[in-house]
């Protein structure tokens, strides 16, 4: 394969192509660091407030990288073709590629070289792999429902019950959280205080699956707030039940529906998600292609001229998708029209560029003696 591509394909070819290539991965990489940076903080914040548990913290952390990674795909694309094109204007190499007989329309050799394997891994990426990942994600949040409040505990901080009538506190636990030392819990029930305070606790579930936090060699504080009557009992060994285990069902988003059973569903939701996965990978191609035309500059401009307008047509085109699936779940569109007004407008745009550009029906390829082949 590799000695196919070096007798067809010319040393510019391989160039730009390898161009591109760097462009794109160095934009990729700095817009994923800085998505799945904000997600960490974010799912933090989760952690800290016991909405997750520690143990389940990077499995998030990694399917949501998995799933930004691939969405950032097309955006990386344009902006890493940009990029590899505006230098090569800026630094007048295009100037010496044409005159070693390579036109405008044969730039599209390394770009495709690029953008058609992306294309493809983008089908499968979005059609299975990402479906596998959501549908992985959402058993952890169904595994996470069904947790006793218990098990995401942290150690030396008041911990507040996700219903916020209780607060727990313990200074230290053991490695599997079964275990905790000189524990504070407070909660409230029809206006009365309940608080208890105990040397240890440990976790305790029955065999009717409820789960209790049995406190041992403790105190148990009980009376209104703002009043002098408590009373006070002192105790071996004391039972709280805990609420949490809920044995809630786990249930699928339509994002992480296997792409077969969307393709045999009649329901609007499911036609709008599998147009969706076969949107991806056309718009990464397309904007590819749109990137060409847009990339011409001239070396005074520089190499970020054209950035924003790219950007901005980027937007467009996003929010047209966006748009063009929610009339499908809303039935406002037929299924057959679906998306794809929006990718014939964008095809529309491209011939309308290259037209403007010079770009269409004017090759400028000259077979020369010395032509870099």
């Amino acid at each position: 394969m590799s000695q196919f591509v070096k007798k067809h394909l010319s040393i510019i070819d391989r160039y730009i192509a390898r161009e591109i290539m760097l462009s794109w991965f160095s934009v990729l990489f700095v817009l994923v660091v800085i998505v799945v940076s904000a997600n960490a903080v974010q799912l933090l914040s989760w952690l800290v407030d016991g909405r997750i548990p520690v143990d389940v913290f990077f499995s998030l952390l990694l399917s949501n990288f998995y799933e930004f990674t691939v969405m950032l795909v097309p955006l990386s694309l344009l902006l890493g073709i940009l990029l590899a094109f505006g230098r090569l204007y800026k630094d007048s190499e295009m100037t010496a590629v044409m005159s070693a007989g390579l036109g405008p329309v044969q730039w599209y050799r390394p770009l495709l070289m690029v953008a058609m394997p992306t294309t493809l891994l983008m089908v499968y990426l979005s059609l299975f792999f990402i479906p596998a990942v959501v549908e992985q994600r959402d058993e952890i949040m169904t595994e996470i429902k069904n947790r006793t409040e218990l098990s995401s505990l942290f150690a030396g901080r008041f911990n507040q019950s996700r219903e916020g009538n209780a607060i727990f506190f313990l200074e230290s636990q053991s490695d599997e959280g079964r275990v905790m030392d000189h524990v504070f819990f407070q909660q409230v029930q029809d206006g009365i205080a309940h608080v208890d305070i105990a040397r240890r606790a440990r976790n305790h579930h029955d065999k009717n699956g409820r789960d209790y936090m049995v406190m041992e060699s403790g105190t148990h504080y009980e009376g209104q707030p703002g009043s002098a009557q408590y009373k006070i009992t002192e105790y071996a060994e004391y039972g709280v039940y805990i609420p949490g285990s809920k044995d809630v069902a786990a249930t699928l988003s339509v994002k992480a529906l296997p792409s077969e059973q969307l393709w045999q569903s009649n329901v609007p939701w499911h036609r709008a998600e599998l147009q969706w996965r076969l949107t991806v990978p056309i718009a990464t191609l397309l904007i590819a292609m749109l990137a060409l035309p847009l990339s011409q500059t001239t070396p005074r401009s520089g190499r970020y001229a054209n950035l924003a307008w790219a950007v901005l047509l980027y937007l467009v085109y996003s929010n047209l998708l966006s748009l063009g699936k929610n009339w499908i779940i809303k039935e406002r569109v037929p299924v057959w029209i679906g998306t794809w007004w929006v990718h014939i407008l964008a095809l529309v745009l491209l011939l309308v560029l290259l037209k403007m550009g010079g770009h269409m029906f004017r090759s400028k390829r000259v077979r020369a003696s010395g032509a870099v082949q």
